[in-house]
């Protein structure tokens, strides 16, 4: 079955590296070198990794997949109309799911206060992997609550 050219496939290995039981982290940065990056961190973690290239494609993975998402981590200024798009779906239809938002720089308000309500995070491009690692796990941990 082809596959939609804005979602990645997952990485050579990926199978034997991630558990059946692994959280799945869907990834949503419209920077396909950052992307392919961030999915390598995440997946060398033991988790599983669905990725996005914009905003559409992200809300059609969580569409596709309902509640087996169990956090995402997207770009504030993702195409084509931004992280606000994608954690609307998440409100209505997926209130679980934790939320990690990364921008190089500060956040608008609207967009800072749908996070917070929401018991997102927010994480300022550029970081560490050991960052993105700890906000993935404080998503996991309390995420949507």
């Amino acid at each position: 079955m082809p596959r939609d050219d804005t979602v990645l496939p997952p990485q050579a290995g990926y199978d034997a590296r991630v558990a059946p039981d692994s959280p799945r982290i869907l990834i949503a940065d419209d920077e396909p070198q950052l992307l392919r990056v961030l999915v390598r961190v995440l997946e060398k973690q033991g988790y599983a990794v669905d990725s996005a290239v914009d905003g559409k494609s992200a809300i059609e993975v969580l569409r596709g997949a309902p509640g087996a998402i169990d956090a995402i981590v997207i770009d504030a200024a993702i195409g084509p109309e931004g992280a606000g798009a994608v954690l609307e779906v998440l409100a209505a239809e997926q209130p679980g799911v934790g939320v990690v938002v990364t921008s190089g720089d500060q956040l608008p308000r609207p967009l800072r206060s749908r996070l917070l309500a929401i018991h997102g995070s927010f994480l300022l491009k550029p970081f560490l992997p050991s960052a993105l690692l700890k906000a993935v796990e404080d998503a996991l941990a309390g995420g949507g609550e």
